[in-house]
């Protein structure tokens, strides 16, 4: 069995890996372009950032000679089928519930009924579905971060902590991955009180139970296939329903997207959304172990 030190060795080793190289990517892009994400170098950085998770487990696996047994990459679909639906469908419904309450807490009285009478059921049907074949065909970038953070780090964490213990670990420092992006304009823009701190804090705060649903999903189904689809349409859906719901609103103004009470239902709506799913997924039988 691996001691302690060898697997503390490891995780440190991941890590050098995994934000070295993005970190330096970010740090060479803001020297020449400066932070923005309106340079189109930006859609080239972020792409290589995400697979530079999966570099590191490689890598790391490597260096180690640890070997790729129990690497959760290959699955069985017979079986596992619901999962996908399951990973699918959560970022629909987050996104949809907090379209809600940002009609309900931070747009005039009135809104949310404005809001359903614009609404179009078939746009929504055709937009959605359009985002979820995006977040399918664009899955190599959720594999990408999905094959380090649940596929490497994580399980290393849990030798060391408890499993709660280990999934906060873990969002907290994939949040912190995203801190040169973040500062750039990313998820946040730049308009908001406390720029870049709190888009840092909030996105810690909202990897946790979004790294407990990937966990969740990741150990159901011994294989970070599905975690990758869920994270890519979190990345493809979400923002499309949010629109979908508010943006034809005559009183929805863009810069409350910018408003740390925003932060905080949308972080709300992530949270709830995630735990809830996560532990319905939990009273399944685990059909095997990482």
């Amino acid at each position: 069995m691996t001691n302690k030190s060898e697997i503390k060795k490891r995780i440190l080793i991941y890590l050098l890996i995994s934000f070295g190289i993005p970190f330096i990517m970010a740090g060479i892009y803001i020297a020449c372009f400066g932070l923005t994400t309106e340079n189109g170098w930006y859609a080239v950085l972020t792409p290589l950032a995400m697979l530079c998770p999966t570099v590191a487990h490689i890598l790391t696996r490597i260096i180690t000679k640890e070997g790729f047994e129990n690497s959760l990459f290959k699955m069985k679909i017979k079986g596992n089928l619901h999962y996908f639906v399951i990973a699918l469908l959560f970022p629909v419904i987050y996104s949809t519930i907090n379209a809600f309450s940002t009609a309900i807490f931070l747009m005039p009285k009135g809104s949310l009924a404005e809001m359903m009478k614009q609404f179009d059921v078939m746009e929504f049907i055709t937009m959605t579905l359009y985002a979820e074949s995006v977040g399918m065909i664009t899955v190599i970038f959720g594999f990408g971060e999905e094959f380090g953070w649940r596929g490497y780090l994580t399980p290393k964490l849990e030798r060391l902590f408890s499993q709660p213990i280990a999934i906060i670990v873990s969002g907290i420092i994939w949040g912190l991955w995203h801190a040169p992006l973040i500062i750039c304009g990313h998820n946040f823009g730049k308009d908001y009180s406390g720029y870049p701190y709190v888009g840092i804090v909030v996105m810690c705060l909202f990897c946790i139970p979004m790294g407990f649903l990937f966990t969740v999903l990741t150990q159901k189904t011994n294989s970070v296939i599905p975690a990758s689809f869920c994270h890519m349409a979190v990345d493809s859906v979400a923002g499309v329903v949010f629109t979908l719901f508010v943006a034809n609103i005559e009183n929805f103004n863009e810069n409350i997207l910018g408003n740390i009470r925003y932060f905080m239902i949308e972080l709300i709506c992530v949270s709830v959304t995630a735990l809830v799913f996560g532990f319905i997924l939990l009273k399944k039988r685990v059909t095997s172990k990482i």
